[in-house]
C-alpha cells in the first residue's frame, strides 16, 4: 500500500499551489486532475492562428519588478517561475446611460488616480483620499488579525475596520461625501466580484480600487496557461506526482475523518486531503452520505451559486494601432448604477455591463505581427441557459456574441466586425462542461454581506467538519480572484504544518 502525506485533488489554481508548497516543504504528494491538462480556467487555446487567454484579465497586488506587490512574492514562495508583465494604467469606463453618461480613463498610481478624480469632478480628491486612507488602515488591522499581532491600543483602528467590513460600499462612500457619479466610475470592479455596491462590503470594493491603484495590474506574459505550467514544473522537480485524465470518485472517510481517495479504481491513502472540487459536488456525490455533517449540507443548500460569464473571444486581423484601440480594460456599462447592472444579468448575457480587453496592449506580440487579441465578457447569474434547448444553442450564444460586439462598437466608436477572422463563444454550459462546477461558476459562493471574506475566515473553526480535510479555491474563505485561489492553496497548506507541530 502506498500512502503520502499529501493528496490534492483538482489542479486548478488553489489545488497546484498547495501541491506545490506541499512539495517544497517536503511532503509526499500526490496531484489528482480530471483533465489532460492543469489549471481550469488558467489555460489557453487556439484557434486557426490565434492563441486565446479564457479567463484572466488581470492579477491584483503583483507590482512591478522594481516595486513587487504581494503576488508576486506569493508566487515566488510556491516556486513558480512564470514572467509577469506589468499594466500601469487601471481602466476605461464608459456607461451610456442617457441619465448618466459618462467615459473616463483611470491611470495607476494612487496620486495620479486623485488627480484624475479632482479632473473629473472639482473638490472630491480629498474625500476620495480619505476613503482610501481609511482603507489601508483596514487593511494593515485585518494582516494584524490575520497574523494575531493585536493588542489594546488596536482596538479603535479594529472599529474602524469592523464599520467598512460590515457596511455597504455606497453606503461608507457616501459617508465619506464621495459624489455619486465619482462612486460608479470608482465601483466598476464589482464585476470583478460581482457583487454590487449596495450589497458588497465596502473593504472588498475599496480593497479592490486600494490594490491595483497601488501596484497596477499584472499579466502573465504567456497567457495564464504559464502560471499553471509554472506550478507542474515546481511539483515534479520537487519530488511530487500529477495524474492526470484521472478523477477522483471518491473521498474516503471514515468516522468524520478523511483518509485517502480512490481515482483510477484504485484506493490512495494520504494524512491529509486538500481539494479544490465544488463543496456541493463534494458533499453530494464524493463523500458516502452517512460521513456528511448535515451542517455541510445546510451550508452548502443555504449560500448562493456566484455568477457565470458569457465570454466572446476574437482574432482579428488588424493591431491595435490600426483599429484605434489603446486601452487594455475597458467597462462598458448599460447603466451607472451597480444595482441596476446587476439586476439586468438575470438572463442569457450581455445586458447588464460588458468588460472588454485587448490583450496587444499590455503584451504586442501575444498574437501574430498585424493582428489583435481580443475579449468581451458579460455576466449571468442563475440557470438561464439550461432553459435553452439544444437544437438553439449554437443560435442562441452567437446572437448574444453578436450584441455585445455591437455595444462595443456602438460606445466606443471603434469598429472591429469586419476585421474578425477567428470567433469562439463560450456560455454558462461551456464552463460547466470543462469545470464541472453548477451552473458553470468559476467563482464559487456569491460574496454576500452575511456570507463575506471576514464573516468566513470568522467562521473557520466551524467549516472543519471533517479531520484532515481542507477545500481551497474560488468557493472558501478568501473568496475568488487569481491571487486569492493561489493563496487559498498557501494557506491550506501553512494549516497542515500546524497540525503536525
Amino acid at each position: 500500500m502506498t500512502k503520502y502525506d499529501v493528496i490534492v485533488i483538482g489542479a486548478g489554481n488553489g489545488g497546484l499551489a498547495a501541491a506545490a508548497l506541499a512539495c517544497l516543504k517536503g511532503y509526499k504528494t500526490l496531484l489528482f486532475e480530471k483533465h489532460n491538462l492543469p489549471g481550469g480556467s488558467a489555460s489557453s487555446f487556439r484557434r486557426g492562428r490565434f492563441e486565446f487567454e479564457p479567463s484572466c484579465h488581470e492579477i491584483a497586488e503583483v507590482g512591478s519588478p522594481e516595486r513587487p506587490g504581494p503576488t508576486r512574492q506569493l508566487f515566488k514562495d510556491l516556486g513558480s517561475d512564470a514572467n509577469f508583465v506589468y499594466e500601469d494604467s487601471l481602466y476605461r469606463v464608459i456607461c451610456t446611460d442617457p441619465k448618466e453618461p459618462f467615459d473616463v480613463k483611470f491611470p495607476a498610481g494612487l496620486e495620479n488616480l486623485y488627480d484624475k478624480i479632482e479632473e473629473i469632478s472639482p473638490g472630491s480628491r480629498q474625500s476620495v483620499v480619505h476613503f482610501f486612507e481609511y482603507q489601508k488602515k483596514a487593511m494593515d488591522m485585518a494582516e494584524k488579525l490575520n497574523n494575531k499581532q493585536i493588542n489594546l491600543k488596536d482596538l479603535p483602528e479594529i472599529m474602524n475596520m469592523l464599520r467598512f467590513v460590515s457596511r455597504p460600499a455606497d453606503k461608507i462612500m457616501t459617508m465619506f461625501g464621495i459624489p455619486k457619479k465619482v462612486q460608479h466610475m470608482l465601483s466598476a470592479y464589482w464585476t470583478y466580484v460581482g457583487e454590487p455596491t449596495s450589497t458588497l462590503n465596502a473593504f472588498m470594493l475599496a480593497m479592490m480600487d486600494y490594490v491595483y491603484a497601488d501596484h497596477g495590474a499584472g499579466l502573465p506574459s504567456m497567457f495564464s496557461h504559464e502560471l499553471s505550467l509554472s506550478f507542474d514544473k515546481t511539483i515534479r522537480e520537487n519530488g511530487g506526482q500529477i495524474f492526470y485524465n484521472s478523477p477522483v470518485r471518491k473521498i474516503l472517510v471514515k468516522k468524520r475523518k478523511a483518509y485517502g481517495v480512490i481515482a483510477n479504481g484504485q484506493k490512495y491513502y494520504a494524512d491529509y486531503i486538500i481539494c479544490n472540487a465544488f463543496p456541493n459536488d463534494v458533499f453530494g456525490r464524493m463523500i458516502s452520505k452517512r460521513e456528511v455533517p448535515l451542517i455541510e449540507v445546510k451550508r452548502a443548500n443555504s449560500r448562493e451559486l456566484a455568477l457565470s460569464f458569457v465570454n466572446v473571444y476574437l482574432g482579428l486581423n488588424k493591431s491595435p494601432q490600426e483599429l484605434g484601440v489603446s486601452d487594455y480594460t475597458t467597462f462598458l456599462l448599460q447603466k451607472a448604477d451597480s444595482t441596476a447592472q446587476y439586476k439586468d444579468c438575470f438572463g442569457l448575457g450581455g445586458k447588464g455591463w460588458v468588460i472588454v480587453n485587448n490583450l496587444n496592449v499590455a503584451i504586442p506580440d501575444c498574437s501574430p505581427e498585424g493582428t489583435s487579441h481580443m475579449s468581451l465578457t458579460c455576466a449571468v447569474y442563475g440557470d438561464a441557459w439550461s432553459k435553452v434547448e439544444p437544437k438553439d444553442y449554437k443560435k442562441t450564444k452567437l446572437k448574444i456574441a453578436e450584441e455585445m460586439i455591437e455595444y462595443y462598437q456602438k460606445a466606443t466608436g471603434i469598429i472591429i466586425r469586419p476585421y474578425i477572422e477567428e470567433i469562439e463563444v463560450a456560455t454558462p454550459v461551456t464552463f460547466s462542461r470543462y469545470l464541472g462546477t453548477p451552473n458553470g461558476t468559476p467563482y464559487g459562493y456569491q460574496t454576500r454581506d452575511w456570507d463575506g471574506i471576514f464573516l468566513r475566515t470568522m467562521n473557520l473553526l466551524k467549516e472543519r467538519t471533517i479531520k484532515n480535510f481542507r477545500f481551497c479555491g474560488a468557493h472558501t474563505e478568501n473568496s475568488l480572484g487569481y491571487n486569492q485561489t493561489y493563496k487559498s492553496g498557501k494557506i491550506a497548506v501553512e494549516e497542515l504544518e500546524k497540525k503536525r507541530k
